[in-house]
């Protein structure tokens, strides 16, 4: 049998013709500086190869609903299993994604709900027998003979929609009578009522004498209306009006007492926000509803109504539209004035022009000087109010299901997100939301953090009939539970969305569900798991990836975290260098070799010979600060936390302790809406002091910084533009009357219309892997000759987009503004990348340092920026990660501000002052343990990154 994966001419990307053999069944880490090969060999070829023999092994007709993989360039993989690759990018944006359907433990509390659920009546809150409609049919059958008996459905308005529309909804579904806080009325007749009262409404579904042959007539009856009273019905006997001792009866153990509601059987389909039978009908299962904020409305509450205080779109003020006669006529009737400035108004009348009023009619008058609107004056109307309207149009555009991109755009300018007003954020109907195991609805369930969530299935007590069903739903939930908390994830809930998520962390989800599988032979490939996570919680993990090779897999890491590439069984690390001075195996084989190798840049930093050196002396405090005061945004402790400008400042703290909430939520949110736009609002805090300190926010993430093969670091950092203006002004370029646009891929006039400026052309094919050829007019070009013929220093504009970031700075020596743009990348540790590399294809770690790269070229004197960076030594070796941190503190010796929110030991011991937060992650964290400079953190004893750090510092 095979003990090893043979890989033999790999030369995908950068990979120079690569030999090597990987041992099977143990821990691999594969490591070398950014760019050096590393994703191109465990990803690239050794994953893409996997994935494809597999996908080619299916059926014809299985692979027509599966993407085909093109084989990757190298001569032949040998002793590959079925591989799974688990890495940080797929982290959807789906607002129905949640960690609890990511880890399939909600369809699991889902069935137990339905199982073992009480339900409880929505009127009085007493629990509700659960009876099948036979059951219900029986029941109605033993009643005297002659008893008549109504069945009705208890239905409710939706929130923002009127009476007549919950009534249209009853005529759809059949029904044409009701009971209207108890009084018959038919729904045919024009019915009034106030709107802003509550009133019970039920539906009547049925009347029944009792007697012989109906069974199957009330069966049907009693099945059709539940689904109108969403699984409730209640059973009123109206003959004879005297009950006797049997109808009496009737009601003992069957309904609640006061409204004779009963319950029919649940299923485990009605209680999913993915399905129109449990979702929330406000929100559609989102948990979320667009509502209007008024200070939107009014951008300016300087201006009067008569100059427009009102944004257009929302209440015109022009006299010949009808929101000027609104205005006018509203202005007559209720005594104010449209000329008094909208912040004086009196705060009744700002509520009629904002809720409307109420349901009083008024008279249209026409505004002096109106052309047009005459048949309208004199007319008795009833107005809504801005918000109401607003919000019924949204419900309207909603319904229509189609998009709008212009619609999108102006609702965003006054529409902002709140929890859903009806289910406050549960996602589900009315009726699912009363349904209870242990007091807890399944909302309440999935709030609960994982650990919490664990003892409460524990603490469950079926009765003997649910046992069977229950017990193994709770020991299938637990051991997934088991698995999330093992790996460092206690601190979550299952409500929690997917897109929230760190990459990280969604990461370790899908790794606790392969372990879960049991699975055995199997190949994972897996991209940098460590990160986002604190040094005392990267114990857990890599004893996961442990756990994981014992179950009999071969698990290959991608890593540059020290404390897993000791634990490796085998370590391959490639280089010497990024890019083109890389693809190479540089040293391989156990921890011991790879410390003695003196070839090995892993093996020199891992045995001290070399190391990240801490600063010789802290900055001093500028005096200057920003404070964030009573945080409270997720899981933040009403904490306050001073900010100091003007230094290199650290937030760091276990995973989930709250740091993004503090540094993204609610400093970045806040001074972005200060700063430009009042329509962001912060997470939960009461202050936010020093804003005045700062000129810039910038935030520099790790999304993608351009979704098109067009993109590359040349047009993001903006010197392409200049590029193409020095081939405009060659001789040839002017004898041939070409611009700056000629020398574009984007537009017509210079480039290969065979390809559109691709380079390639992609062709689709059934049953087998799309084909990309290089263009055969240009040649990968992207150009037409004559475009090509036009020289700069000897090169044509398509071999300048083919020069690499360190020839890019020796080519364009004599053009400083493009050379300093150029070396900024340079000095970040990008020289190996193209000037043209696709966008696309740039990892998180690349994407962030081309943004950072963008904005230190940007640098000006007299201003005063904050930059915030997220994990920015994602990617990076301990090479990489010294060049990080001289780029990181040239802003901050100009003047600026650098925060960053950062595990790795190395950048938090350098920093000039460290904000600590935990002590663990979730609803154990949000609490400020220490701040100051990294020697203070060191010595505080309450500090999990003190101990770490301590140790980092003796060295």
């Amino acid at each position: 049998m095979r003990t090893t994966i043979q890989i033999h001419g790999a030369r995908e990307n950068n990979l120079q013709n690569v030999d090597v053999e990987i041992p099977r069944d143990k821990l691999i880490v594969v490591t070398g500086m950014s760019g050096s090969g590393k994703s191109s060999l465990a990803f690239d070829t050794i994953y893409a190869e996997g994935q494809r023999r597999l996908l080619a092994s299916m059926s014809t007709f299985a692979k027509r609903f599966v993407g085909q993989l093109k084989k990757p360039d190298v001569d032949f993989v040998n002793g590959l299993s079925p591989v799974v690759s688990i890495d940080q990018k797929t982290i959807g944006s789906n607002p129905r994604s949640t960690v609890g359907t990511m880890t399939d433990i909600s369809d699991y509390l889902r069935m137990l709900f339905a199982t073992m659920g009480t339900p409880h009546c929505p009127l009085c809150g007493e629990a509700l027998a659960i009876r099948t409609p036979h059951q219900m049919m029986e029941h109605l059958l033993s009643l005297p003979k002659g008893t008549e008996v109504e069945v009705r459905a208890p239905v409710y308005k939706i929130h923002g929609e009127d009476y007549e529309y919950l009534f249209e909804q009853i005529r759809v579904n059949g029904y044409r009578r009701a009971r209207i806080d108890g009084k018959p009325r038919d729904l045919g007749d024009n019915i009034e009522l106030d709107e802003d009262e509550a009133h019970t409404v039920e539906a009547v579904i049925d009347s029944f004498v009792v007697g012989p042959g109906i069974d199957q007539q009330v069966v049907t009856s009693l099945e059709h209306g539940l689904k109108l009273g969403d699984g409730l019905l209640g059973f009123h006997i109206v003959k004879p009006r005297q009950l006797g001792s049997e109808h009496k009866k009737f009601y003992d153990g069957f309904g609640c007492t006061k409204d004779r509601l009963v319950a029919g059987e649940m299923h485990q389909a009605q209680f999913t926000f993915n399905d129109p039978a449990g979702a929330c009908p406000t929100c559609a299962g989102i948990g979320t509803a667009m509502r209007v904020h008024p200070t939107l409305l009014v951008p300016d509450p300087k201006r009067t109504l008569n100059e427009g205080a009102f944004v257009t779109a929302a209440l015109s003020n022009s006299r010949d539209s009808w929101g000027g006669r609104i205005l006018h006529s509203l202005a007559a009737r209720y005594g104010f004035s449209l000329d008094t400035p909208f912040k004086d108004l009196a705060e009744k009348h700002v509520q009629v022009l904002l809720y409307g009023t109420k349901g009083e009619q008024f008279e249209v008058i026409l505004p002096p000087g109106a052309k047009i609107g005459q048949q309208h004056a004199g007319k008795k109307i009833k107005f809504n109010g801005v918000v109401n309207q607003l919000e019924h149009h949204y419900r309207q555009y909603r319904k229509q299901g189609t998009s709008n991109a212009g619609m999108d755009e102006y609702l965003k300018k006054v529409m902002v997100e709140y929890n859903c007003p009806e289910c406050g954020g549960a996602r589900l109907k009315r009726a699912r939301r009363l349904v209870t195991i242990g007091g807890r609805n399944l909302f309440d369930v999935g709030e609960m953090h994982l650990v919490e969530l664990l003892e409460f299935l524990r603490s469950i007590k079926p009765t003997a009939r649910q046992r069977a069903i229950a017990e193994t739903i709770v020991r299938e939930v637990a051991t997934r539970l088991e698995l999330l908390i093992a790996i460092g994830l206690d601190y979550l809930s299952l409500n929690r969305r997917s897109s929230t998520l760190s990459g990280g962390e969604s990461q370790r989800i899908r790794l606790s569900s392969q372990i879960g599988s049991g699975l055995m032979g199997m190949l994972y490939v897996l991209d940098e798991p460590s990160i986002g996570l604190h040094p005392k919680d990267n114990v857990k993990m890599i004893e996961t990836l442990k756990r994981l090779r014992d179950l009999g897999n071969t698990v290959i890491v991608v890593e540059h975290d020290a404390d897993t590439i000791r634990a490796a069984d085998h370590i391959l690390e490639i280089g010497p260098g990024p890019g083109v001075h890389g693809g190479k195996i540089v040293a391989e084989g156990p921890l011991k070799k790879i410390l003695l190798d003196g070839k090995s840049l892993t093996g020199s930093y891992l045995s001290g010979k070399k190391t990240i050196g801490i600063p010789g002396q802290r900055r001093p405090a500028s005096g200057k600060s920003i404070v964030v005061r009573g945080a409270r945004q997720n899981n933040l402790k009403n904490i306050r936390v001073d900010i100091p400008l003007e230094q290199f400042v650290c937030v760091t703290g276990a995973s989930g302790s709250g740091e993004s909430s503090l540094i993204h939520e609610i400093v970045h949110k806040r001074l972005y809406s200060l700063l430009y736009d009042s329509r962001v609002f912060a997470g939960e805090h009461d202050e936010l002091t020093g804003s005045e300190h700062i000129s810039d926010v910038i935030d520099i993430d790790q999304s993608a910084i351009g979704r098109s093969s067009r993109s590359n670091p040349a047009t993001y950092i903006g010197f392409y533009d200049a590029i193409r203006t020095l081939f405009s002004e060659t001789d040839q370029a002017k004898q041939r009357d070409f611009t700056a646009s000629t020398f574009s891929f984007n537009v017509k006039g210079g480039r290969c219309e065979e390809c559109t400026g691709e380079g390639t052309i992609t062709t689709q094919l059934s049953f087998m892997p799309d084909v990309e050829v290089v263009c055969p007019t240009c040649k990968g070009a992207r150009y037409n000759q004559d475009t090509l013929e036009v020289k700069y220093q000897g090169k044509n504009i398509a071999e300048v987009l083919d020069l690499s970031v360190e020839e890019g700075v020796e080519f364009f020596a004599n053009q400083p503004s493009i050379a300093r743009k150029i070396g900024v990348l340079n000095e970040l540790g990008l020289g190996y990348l193209k000037l043209g590399h696709p966008s696309t294809i740039l990892s998180g770690g690349e994407a962030q340092r081309v943004k950072l790269a963008g904005e230190l070229g940007k640098l000006k004197r007299g201003k005063h920026n904050l930059y915030i960076l997220d994990e920015p030594t994602t990617g990076l070796h301990f090479a990489d990660i010294d060049r990080l941190l001289e780029s990181l503190n040239r802003p901050v010796d100009n003047g600026h501000s650098v925060v960053v929110i950062e595990h790795n030991l190395d950048v938090i011991k350098t920093a000039d002052y460290v904000i600590d937060l935990g002590p663990e992650g979730g609803h154990k964290g949000g609490e400020l343990i220490a701040c100051g400079t990294p020697e203070k953190i060191a010595a505080c004893k309450a500090s999990y990154t003190g101990k770490f750090l301590a140790g980092m510092l003796r060295k």
